[in-house]
């Protein structure tokens, strides 16, 4: 009443590489696709993959926005020194001096006030009624 067993003793390492080459297998024939828990992966797939690309686009937008508001502090700061520029400028032309002097240079019959401005005031009657 003996009973003879069958025992097969598997390497572990073979199993792995066999569980490895039927997954790559799966890939390149596209019946890993076709499994059924691929498939209930799948929305959650396609929610990672919208993720990723959300990621990227956000990014690129940030570094655009990045670039903009670089070039404009450049402007900036360029019109700003180019105001102070022509507000000097207009400051010193428009001195007494130099006003008189450009008068003289282009030749215009003008001749500057010796007496100091007056003030005039009128006084305004008051309507009766």
């Amino acid at each position: 009443m003996t009973e003879e067993k069958n025992i097969e003793f598997i390497d572990e390492g073979t199993e792995n590489q066999t569980k490895e080459s039927g997954i790559l297998r799966g890939i390149i024939d596209g019946s890993l696709l076709t499994r059924k828990k691929v498939l209930q992966q799948f929305p959650f797939v396609l929610f990672l993959v919208f993720l990723s690309l959300m990621y990227i686009s956000n990014r690129y937008h940030a570094d655009s926005v990045r670039r903009k508001r670089e070039k404009l502090r450049v402007e900036i700061n360029e019109l700003r020194s180019e105001a102070v520029f022509v507000s000097s400028e207009l400051m010193k032309i428009s001195r007494q001096t130099e006003v008189a002097q450009e008068v003289r240079k282009k030749g215009l019959e003008l001749e500057e006030s010796i007496d100091p401005p007056k003030k005039i005031i009128i006084k305004q009657k008051k309507i009766k009624e």
